[in-house]
């Protein structure tokens, strides 16, 4: 054991910049899903968030395409303003401009997609292979502790409001969280100073270039894995539409309601990621590729157990018996409401499994750090361009019922085909790297350690269940 296993806490360690990223991510996106979470972002009028909503997931899209090259550029500094974004998109709500809100949504798409790029490269490349699901765990965790403590807010906030509307003091405080996060992105360190507790940095890699980005980002749309993993991709920010929107801001519940919702939303997300994070990591479960089988069945099965029982509940409430005057809201002290709260923060801990299944599978695919972000912002490309279509379903009065029959169908059928992934998971990851700072044109990197092809000192045998480097797959080269 190394004397930086024996160290306790140290500023350059992989663990504590997830951490920090992790906290950037607390005070902007968790204060944006705390808002978000309320139903139309706390206003009694859904469209301009549906609107928002959608503009925001389309230049998200494709931001998040070119969010990878971007990162692989500039580095993790782009953090910065794109968490500023946030900060722009909440203070439109303290305006009654629809229109300006649907623009911020827009600029927000851009700074989210930047964001999150940058994020996915960070966690899914920093930690050693053995701990990429604690490292989610981390990450979501302390993400989520954000939102959860920006669903607080509002609750508190708004406890004895009787009004359909967050008070404006609500966003102002939004706003002061989010700004510190953005600044907080100053204490990250650049990946060539992280040092795994073995003793190697996580990147050796010189700057990129538009040209060398632009042929890496082409061929990740010839990797049958991210081909194959498109429906899962998809699925992994559509439901957020008709869980938020529909069941918890679709009129069903009142203010009160609606704000302990969303607070349990977020607290069950805490609770989904410590537990999956760790789950994956066990090597008492098996080989890695044993434990994502285990884990694709587990999100699986509890997602769709919530979805048949979600059935039952959405038979209660339609886009019109919502509009009768003589139609009675469910409060806190409504019979039956324990029930729907269970649900809904069952929908939270169901969320965390899935996202954190994503990326852990990602992560056995790669221990780079510019390939990462390549996978990430595929990842987010996808994932934002559904999200635009599941908005603008809801946007256009799509029955309730039928918005949640495409969710339950969309989950289920990437759920599946992301079973023929899991048969490629590697014991260890093998990998060609270019473009490091020694000058040397290919090395191979195995489990995250870069080991130079030319010179053949060494030999690492690969077994049969590992992703070999022969198998000449575009995104590896």
């Amino acid at each position: 054991m190394g004397i930086l296993e024996k160290l306790p806490f140290r500023l350059n360690s992989p663990n504590f910049q997830v951490f920090l990223v992790g906290f950037i991510c607390f005070c902007c996106p968790g204060m944006f899903n705390a808002l978000n979470g309320m139903g139309g972002a706390g206003k009694a009028d859904r469209t301009a968030t549906d609107n928002a909503n959608t503009a925001l997931a389309i230049t998200f899209t494709i931001c998040s395409l070119i969010g990878a090259p971007v990162y692989n550029i500039f580095g993790h500094r782009i953090l910065i303003p794109a968490a500023l974004c946030y900060v722009l998109y909440v203070g439109s709500y303290l305006t009654s401009n629809s229109g300006f809100t649907i623009a911020t949504g827009a600029i927000l798409g851009v700074g989210a997609g930047f964001l999150w790029t940058a994020q996915a490269g960070i966690m899914m490349s920093y930690p050693q292979e053995n701990d990429k699901g604690k490292a989610f765990s981390i990450f979501w965790m302390v993400f989520n502790l954000g939102a959860t403590i920006g669903a607080a807010i509002p609750l508190g906030n708004d406890w004895h409001n009787t009004s359909s509307e967050v008070a404006s003091t609500t966003y102002i405080g939004f706003i002061i969280i989010m700004a510190f996060g953005a600044f907080l992105a100053f204490a990250l360190l650049p990946a060539s100073k992280v040092i795994r507790s073995d003793g190697t940095p996580v990147s050796l890699h010189k700057f990129s270039n538009w040209r060398r980005e632009a042929i890496e980002i082409f061929r990740l749309f010839l990797d049958w894995r991210m081909l194959i993993l498109i429906p899962l991709f998809a699925g992994s920010n559509w439901f957020y539409t008709y869980q938020f929107q529909v069941y918890n801001g679709g009129g069903f519940f009142d203010l009160r309601a609606r704000g302990l919702n969303n607070l349990l939303y977020w607290l069950f997300q805490i609770i989904g990621a410590g537990f999956f994070g760790w789950l994956l990591d066990l090597t008492a479960l098996g080989t890695r590729r044993r434990r994502a089988f285990i884990g694709n069945t587990l999100v699986l099965v509890i997602l769709s157990a919530l979805w048949i029982g979600c059935i039952f509940i959405q038979k209660r409430f339609t886009r019109e018996s919502v509009k009768d005057p003589n139609f009675k809201q469910i409060s806190v002290d409504s019979p039956g409401y324990a029930g729907y709260v269970i649900e809904y923060a069952l929908f939270g801990f169901a969320d965390a499994i899935y996202q954190g299944f994503i990326y852990w599978l990602l992560g056995t695919m790669t221990n780079d750090t510019e390939r990462a972000a390549r996978f990430g912002g595929f990842y987010k490309t996808i994932q934002n361009a559904a999200n635009a279509i599941a908005s603008q379903i809801d946007a256009i009065h799509t029955p309730f019922m039928t918005e949640l029959a495409v969710t339950f169908a969309i989950n289920t059928a990437g759920l599946i085909l992301a079973y023929v992934v899991c048969w490629t998971v590697p014991n260890v990851t093998i990998e060609e790297v270019d473009n490091l700072q020694d000058g040397v044109g290919a090395e191979k990197m195995i489990g995250g350690r870069v080991e130079t092809i030319e010179d053949g000192a060494h030999e690492y045998p690969v077994k049969s269940d590992s992703y070999s480097m022969e198998k000449k797959e575009p995104s590896i080269h």
